[in-house]
């Protein structure tokens, strides 16, 4: 099986796990008798485990072999799947969630880092936004059926069907998924971590990668556990709806890994991340005044399309944090990301309380377009130094 079938698979299965309990949230929330705002911290307590395991997972990638560290992550999640789909009490769910976070920190990262080794820089970022678009297709394969289930079955179907495509894709990493010849493991070390880390920080590309995915993590990711609620307080759908707009966002997604080649090459990477922080902005600010259901997914659609423009440049950063251990750079890149994804739905839960449910909104339109030029006026500047330095090593 090729590698980046293999891989994309795995992205694939592990997606849904990411965003799955999105669309849900009302209908956790009103079975096990607890408020909205609580059901909606599900979503922190995957990604807060998710970005804190990070620190180990990249070096333990590094040291035992990046391969080994996917396939015993992909049964991990099998494992916690399972457990969902059973939990009695919302507590023994919440903990599940915080084990497959973990788990999961260990499956797009690393799958990251093996692209980052195994393909040309030329090829990478085009090679990634497949990996992005198997991730997009089961968000809004989860999106959407996770409305319907639990509009007319019940929540826990959506754990139990992945649970046991989860287990088909680790039996297939165990057949096919293997390091390249010659790789060699060592074993884990502390000291060799935090120099990785070091190296990574000292990157050109550190404070524009680390910034961005965090603001855009935090900032996109936060407001989605909220989408669902949002359509019912203002009358306007319930747990269908809800998937079809969160939905919209991953069919963005996956029509920008198609046009990412010919987008690279009319805009260069700091043009991409230009025009994609302008239709994110404006895409935001048409989905607060939206006025039914419809018309939010259609403008969701476009944000889905504006950030994945912007974020796919930040994710292509990333693998050159630490070239020579990618695993090490991709998971610190992933930990800053998704520990700005834990904190969102925090930061949203009082902004959603205290302003209502456009303000919030309006602002994070703001927020991205400040991003995107901040890191387009970032990646200008390396860029030109970079032209400079090579213009002057010439002879």
């Amino acid at each position: 099986m090729p590698l980046l079938l293999i891989l994309s698979c795995a992205a694939f299965v592990s997606a849904f796990s990411i965003r799955m309990i999105d669309p849900l949230v009302p209908a956790i929330a009103r079975d096990f008798g607890i408020a909205i705002e609580t059901s909606a911290l599900l979503a922190s307590a995957f990604t807060f485990p998710y970005a804190l395991a990070q620190p180990v997972l990249g070096p333990l990638g590094d040291a035992i072999g990046r391969e080994r560290v996917i396939k015993a992550c992909l049964a991990i999640t099998a494992v916690t799947l399972l457990a969902a789909t059973f939990a009695p009490r919302f507590e023994y769910l919440f903990a599940a969630r915080m084990i497959a976070g973990i788990a999961g920190g260990g499956i797009i990262p690393i799958a990251f880092a093996i692209i980052g080794d195994r393909f040309e820089i030329n090829a990478r970022q085009v090679a990634l936004s497949r990996l992005i678009m198997s991730s997009q297709i089961s968000i809004l394969f989860g999106a959407l059926a996770g409305g319907l289930v639990a509009a007319n079955y019940t929540w826990r179907w959506m754990f139990a069907v992945p649970a046991a495509g989860v287990t088909i894709v680790f039996l297939l990493a165990l057949r096919a998924l293997n390091p390249p010849p010659g790789s060699v493991t060592k074993p884990y070390s502390v000291a060799t971590a935090i120099a990785q880390y070091r190296d990574a920080f000292a990157s050109p590309y550190a404070l524009i990668c680390l910034g961005g995915v965090f603001v855009g993590g935090s900032t996109m990711f936060g407001m989605t556990p909220f989408v669902a609620a949002r359509l019912e307080i203002l009358g306007m759908g319930g747990l269908r709806e809800s998937g079809m707009v969160i939905g919209a966002m991953s069919i963005g997604g996956i029509i920008f890994t198609l046009l990412v080649r010919r987008l690279l090459a009319r805009l260069g990477r700091a043009g991409l991340v230009r025009a994609g922080g302008t239709i994110l902005s404006l895409a935001l600010v048409s989905f607060a005044l939206a006025t039914n259901w419809q018309w939010q997914a259609i403008v969701f659609g476009f944000v889905g399309l504006g950030f994945f423009m912007l974020h796919n440049c930040l994710q292509a950063l990333g693998t050159e944090l630490a070239p020579h251990a990618r695993a090490s750079g991709i998971s610190l890149m992933a930990f800053i990301f998704f520990l700005g994804q834990a904190c969102g739905p925090v930061i949203y839960s009082y902004a959603f309380r205290t302003f209502g449910q456009t303000t919030p909104i309006v602002a994070a339109a703001l927020l991205f377009a400040v991003l995107a030029w901040w890191v387009s006026s970032g990646l200008d500047r390396i860029d030109r130094k970079a032209a400079a330095s090579a213009g002057t090593q010439s002879p």
